[in-house]
């Protein structure tokens, strides 16, 4: 039931009409290097959601004007825009709440100044989510604006953040092999296949040829590319942290 469910959600995606509003938020994700990745099931990921924090405001100014030419109630332009921007503060009020619990610099406690800056975020988030009367029945919801978010930060000094690489890669590498394997026709077969990939790709020898070839491909830390990519990334940090500290300071 749920692989037919999806089937004919793609192809309602695949039939859409030619420049429907679906389509063009999704051009607008894709100008902002926003994507649904295929081996996260064609949704957007954590990064790619962290992204659309940090752009809320270009790319919901994008969709208001999208919205605009779609529309078939008689809804003010002005509603229209209003809106927008309550979902684009919304997320820039989320993104600044926890950038601020994950980001405890040096490994120091945060200050008081620090914790009421949170408080305030958390109270101004909490009113607008409301405001724009939102469903309130999700655990995180309840985590994040009941105020356990605050008492963990206060107690423990914030809350612990975990790589999901690992698991992330372990998705892209079923994704691939299914759909190598699309042809096999048999459900049994399709996973016997793919668990005879796995085991071979776990082998000593697979792995000592994958470590040689990685470390001959491996870029220099001081190479201009790689040197170029650190710069980049200071200035999209500092890029960021001047608009959290906008909706921090708002």
């Amino acid at each position: 039931m749920k692989a037919r469910k999806n089937f004919e959600e793609k192809g309602k995606q695949h039939n859409a009409r030619l420049c429907s509003l679906n389509q063009r938020h999704g051009t607008t994700f894709r100008s902002h290097n926003i994507t649904k990745e295929h081996c996260h099931g064609d949704k957007h990921n954590g990064v790619n959601c962290i992204e659309t924090m940090a752009k809320a405001e270009e790319t919901f100014t994008a969709f208001a004007a999208a919205i605009k030419l779609k529309k078939l109630a008689p809804v003010a332009d002005a509603v229209i825009d209003s809106r927008c921007t309550q979902c684009a503060n919304l997320l820039g009020l989320l993104d600044s709440i926890w950038s601020n619990v994950r980001g405890i610099e040096a490994g120091l406690p945060p200050t008081q100044v620090q914790l009421q800056l949170l408080e305030k975020t958390l109270t101004k988030g909490k009113a607008l989510w409301l405001e724009m009367e939102i469903g309130t029945l999700q655990p995180k919801w309840h985590v994040t604006f009941d105020g356990h978010l605050l008492h963990q930060v206060k107690l423990c000094g914030g809350i612990a953040d975990k790589s999901d690489e690992t698991t992330e890669l372990q998705h892209q590498v079923l994704m691939k092999l299914k759909d190598q394997l699309r042809r096999v026709t048999s459900y049994k077969g399709r996973e016997t296949c793919i668990r005879k990939e796995l085991r071979r790709g776990k082998s000593p020898e697979t792995k000592s040829h994958l470590d040689k070839h990685q470390a001959s491909v491996k870029r220099k830390p001081t190479s201009k590319r790689v040197l170029a990519m650190n710069t980049r990334q200071e200035d999209q940090r500092a890029t960021k942290r001047v608009k959290r500290e906008a909706f921090l300071n708002d």
